[in-house]
């Protein structure tokens, strides 16, 4: 436990560079540029509700539009060798 603790006592101090802490502050800067704006993320958010409660309406009433197919009628134009 000795050994170890002579082993700290040799440890160099180390000093940073004289910029780092500008570089520190830039790259916050620069992370809190690239962050979405809240109210963009609640349009996206409504406009996908949206397209989904409709998407739900539509398949809902799919009956209906099976109705629509039966009243379209469609002719059959193929020839027959004779």
């Amino acid at each position: 436990m000795e050994k170890s603790l002579k082993l700290l006592g040799s440890i160099e101090k180390v000093y940073p560079p004289e910029n780092l802490l500008l570089k520190i502050e830039r790259k916050i800067e620069r992370a809190k540029e690239n962050v979405v704006p809240l109210t963009w993320v609640k349009q996206a958010a409504a406009v996908f509700i949206c397209v989904f409660s409709l998407e739900i309406f539509v398949l809902s009433n799919s009956s209906e539009s099976n109705q629509l197919t039966e009243l379209i009628q469609t002719t059959d134009n193929t020839l027959y060798d004779e």
